[in-house]
This record gives structure tokens, sequence and C-alpha cells, in this order.
């Protein structure tokens, strides 16, 4: 480690231990902006240092993981906060899903405090009446619970910038992303990030998909990953299947290549002049139909296997956004058109399409 980082790090740390607020922001600025100017090696670095520190952090502390998403953002590795941040960004979820509960016990009748530090104190006073005098939860405990109020957005926006990155995903336990989707899916209802971090943590990786095209009797097999939305994904299939029908591929119009761009690693805003528009409708192998505002792990397998099966669009359905996760490139591979009896077999195993959807059989714009 940068001997310059070490230092910058202990004195964070020293601040911390010394509860000085005015201290630690002085020392977490100084600490950033040795990271940033030192390149990727040094936010490396700090990112190391600090992953330690977190699972203790709280409140205002919690700046710290904004910086170690921030280093992550300069060029830093994200991995050494793989076992640490998931887990802490878990905790405030559930934690913060408690906190209405608990003021309504403390404060009957009074609106809950802002979620600003300055109504930290009022929170934690309160909450504190609720300890128990003997055993759990005690004073420490409630006053956990009461700081995952003020601080729960930051330990979501760090891991929002690390999710976006396939080997940290890949190195996160499965476990870890169930406890973040169902604690998400708790307070998403008051926070956009936690939805967004539960469909972060729902992202597929190397999954094998088989897409079907009923009018031609063809099949297709496909491998995605970093895929972070279904409307996303159709833009994508587009791109890969829609072509010359003598060379196997799916007739129809092709996207076009500014909607590829968005959806894949270019400027994702596309803007209510050009939204992208899906070229058809997906429904799955047991005949429901994949909403475009869904996740791909929405979609239900069929013998263990994810099967998309293609119906024609049915009018303008349009996005103005290539893809929500500007910083998770997708890929979405054609592996191989599938011989003529193997999609035969697929498609003798699908079940038909409940076409309920409302863009069934009418047109529509969604920009």
């Amino acid at each position: 480690m940068p001997s310059e980082i070490s230092q910058l790090v202990d004195e964070l740390v020293a601040q911390m231990k010394s509860g000085s607020i005015a201290g630690y922001r002085r020392a977490l600025s100084r600490l950033g902006e040795s990271a940033r100017a030192g390149g990727p090696a040094s936010s490396t670095a700090t990112v190391e240092a600090l992953a330690p520190w977190l699972p203790g952090l709280a409140g205002d502390f919690a700046k710290t993981a904004v910086l170690a998403g921030a280093c992550v953002e300069w060029g830093g590795s994200p991995m050494a906060l793989a076992d640490v941040l998931p887990r802490r960004a878990a905790e405030a979820m559930m934690l913060n899903d408690l906190v209405p509960g608990c003021w309504a016990e403390a404060a009957p009748g009074l609106p809950l405090p802002e979620q600003v530090s300055g109504s930290t104190r009022e929170l934690v006073q309160a909450l504190a009446t609720l300890a128990g005098p003997e055993g759990r939860p005690d004073e420490e405990d409630m006053t956990r619970i009461a700081m995952s109020w003020f601080d729960m957005e930051d330990w979501l926006g760090a891991l929002i910038t690390v999710l976006g990155h396939a080997r940290f995903r890949a190195a996160v336990p499965a476990e870890v992303k169930a406890e973040l989707r169902t604690y998400a899916a708790a307070v998403a209802d008051r926070s956009q990030r936690a939805a967004w971090v539960r469909d972060l943590a729902a992202v597929l990786d190397d999954e094998p998909l088989v897409v079907l095209h009923p009018p031609a009797r063809r099949g297709y097999l496909l491998t995605m990953s970093g895929v972070g939305d279904n409307f996303q994904l159709h833009t994508l299939l587009a791109d890969r299947l829609v072509g010359d029908a003598d060379q196997g591929l799916v007739p129809g119009e092709r996207p076009a290549r500014s909607w590829v761009v968005a959806a894949t690693d270019g400027d994702p805003y596309l803007g209510p002049g050009n939204p992208a528009l899906r070229r058809f409708r997906l429904f799955d192998g047991h005949g429901a139909y994949v909403h475009p505002e869904g996740v791909p792990a929405d979609i239900e397998p069929l013998d263990g296997t994810r099967v998309l099966v293609l119906h024609p669009p049915n009018g303008n359905y349009g996005m103005g956004v290539g893809r929500v996760f500007q910083d998770m490139i997708p890929t979405l591979g054609l592996d191989r058109v599938l011989a003529p009896d193997e999609a035969e077999r697929w498609l003798t195993r699908v079940a038909p399409a409940v076409e309920s959807d409302l863009m069934a059989s009418r047109p529509g714009s969604r920009t």
C-alpha cells in the first residue's frame, strides 16, 4: 500500500474512533483526493484498507463506503468489498425496515424525523427507550436501527457501483444476493436505490437462454450476462436475431444502431424523440407474458432452462432509456442456431401464449 494512503487511512480511523465528525470529514476528503490523484493503484489500495472497517460503521461514518465506491469508479478494484459491503448493505436495509414500527412504538402519533443527519439525535433518543434492561435488543442495537434511517442510502449507493462489475457479482454468495433481494423489496417503496439493488442482486451471468420463433419453427441458443432489465433484453435480442431468414435468422426490421449502443456501452439516454421500439413481444416457456419492465431472472425456467417465445410486437412500444445501469456492460451471444429437430422438441414443449398483456392487441407507446 502506498505510504501516503496508509497514513491517511490511519488518520481517518483515528478521527472515527475519536468521534469527531468534523475531523472525520476532513480526513475523508484528504484520503479521497489522494486516492484519485494516485490512479487505479491508489484507489485499489484505499478500497483494500477501508474494507475491514465497513462492518462496524454507521451514521455519518457510512460515508466511508461512499468513498470506497468512488474509488471503484476511479478505476480501483472492488473485490476487497465482496465479503463485507453486500452484507452491510443488507443489514442496513433490514434495520431500516424496522424503523417505522419502532418509531410508532416509541413516539406514537408523531411523524418520523426527516432522513437528514440533523434529526439523528431525536430518533436515537426515542428508539433508545425501547432497549431492554437486560439482553437484546440493547441500546447499541436500537442505536444501530436508528442510524439506518440516515445511512442506508450511503451503503446502497456504494453497492450499486460495485454490483455493476461481473467479477464482483460472481464473488457474492447466492445466499447474500437472496438477502439483498428480500430486504431491498421491503424498503423499495421509499428508496429508488433499494429497488435498483433488488434488480442488480438478481442479475444473471453466463445464463443459457433458448429463444424460439414459432412461425419459422426455428430456435436459437444464446448466453447472457449483465442484462439489467427485460426491455434491454428485447433490444439486444432483436440485434442478435433479426436478419436474413435464409441464414436462419428471424425476419423483420432490425433495431436502430443507436438503440443497440444505448443498450450496450454508449450513452443510455435516447430521449422521447428516439425511443427504442421493441421488435416483438416475449412469452416464456409456460406461456406467461414477459413484462418489459421486469428483469431476466423473472423468466420462469422450463425444465431448468429459461425459454423465450417470440411474438409480433402489435404496435409501437418504446423506451427512452437503453439500459438502466449505465456502468454494467451486458453481453448476449448467439451461440448457435438450433438444429431443426432440436428446435422442434423445444417448440412442442412450450405452452401456448396467454396473450392477456395490455399491449397484445392494441398499439401504444411508452417513452
